[in-house]
């Protein structure tokens, strides 16, 4: 038996089921380390902590239900699923995030959404994209005297940063933050910096194009 997967959000009571699956779907799971220069040895790298999983996927809201792509028929309209979505979020509160058949089942916050309609011949239909950051609860320790913090280390060395980035073929301007500030939600600033080149919507962008870095 084929079992499909399934999008869930889940806040306390409530839950909201994904109608239509995203047809990719993307996971960022980064690990820290330093480098530190040692004398007569050069650079080496030290493994710190793992950082905070990113999910990252697009789709669409249907007005009414459609087998070939839905994937139950508990349709709501997509107005109500976006403020929903906008209500969770501005509480500023954790949402659960439920992949199933995928292993994932993590509390998140919700960095990033954007909306906006479907190309015509497709009434009542809102795409969206989502950005969510995994949620670690703040643990404070208690600084004591037997073990003072060190500062013999010297601070991990800065990446570069490009000034101008040429866009390539199937980026998006959350991937371009990824890459430059290894942040997607960044995407922006970017966007804020080449609103005369993009135009009015951030999610038309095409090779070719020359972009200031800020």
């Amino acid at each position: 038996m084929n079992v499909k997967m399934q999008f869930w959000f889940r806040y306390g009571s409530e839950s909201l089921q994904l109608p239509v699956n995203p047809s990719s779907f993307e996971v960022s799971s980064p690990y820290g380390i330093e480098i530190v220069e040692v004398n007569n040895l050069g650079e080496v790298t030290i493994p710190r902590n793992r950082g905070l999983q990113e999910f990252r996927f697009e789709s669409f809201l249907p007005a009414k239900y459609d087998p070939a792509y839905c994937v139950h028929n508990r349709i709501i309209p997509p107005t109500d699923f976006i403020s929903t979505i906008e209500k969770w979020r501005d509480a500023e509160k954790p949402v659960r995030f439920i992949v199933t058949t995928a292993n994932i089942n993590t509390l998140v916050l919700i960095p990033e959404f954007t909306y906006w309609p479907s190309p015509p011949g497709s009434p009542g239909e809102v795409q969206f994209s989502i950005s969510l950051k995994e949620y670690r609860m703040p643990v404070v320790k208690k600084w004591t005297q037997s073990s003072p913090p060190s500062n013999k280390q010297r601070p991990p060395k800065q990446k570069e940063q490009p000034k101008t980035y040429v866009v390539r073929k199937g980026d998006s301007l959350w991937a371009i933050a990824k890459r430059i500030y290894d942040d997607g939600s960044k995407w922006r600033k970017i966007y804020e910096a080449n609103k005369k080149v993009i135009g009015k919507n951030p999610n038309l962008i095409y090779p070719g194009q020359k972009l200031v870095i800020p």
